[in-house]
């Protein structure tokens, strides 16, 4: 099973547009607001190799109850395609 986590910045219209989009499609999600957090910031570098955001972290667990590496991504417009992909097999399990 999947689960998300977006790091966004509320000057971010990327990630305005990936909020919105994940509100549309109901997809469950834990927000980092980075303007409201920024200790997370270390974090998501940590993830994603980058300060960019959004910062997309997909988490799955394995059969035996497991974290997997993450799959991460930094940007939605740049990654939209492979993030919907991802989003599409959450909405399936």
């Amino acid at each position: 099973m999947y689960s998300l986590e977006l790091y966004t910045h509320p000057w971010c219209s990327d990630c305005q547009d990936s909020k919105q989009y994940l509100k549309k499609t109901k997809v469950p999600y834990v927000e980092h607001d980075l303007g409201q957090h920024p200790e997370k910031e270390a974090r998501l570098k940590n993830l994603t190799g980058s300060k960019v955001v959004p910062g997309f972290v997909f988490k799955k667990k394995s059969l035996l109850g497991k974290l997997q590496k993450p799959t991460v991504f930094t940007g939605f417009e740049r990654n939209e395609e492979e993030i919907k992909a991802l989003i599409q097999k959450m909405e399936e399990r």
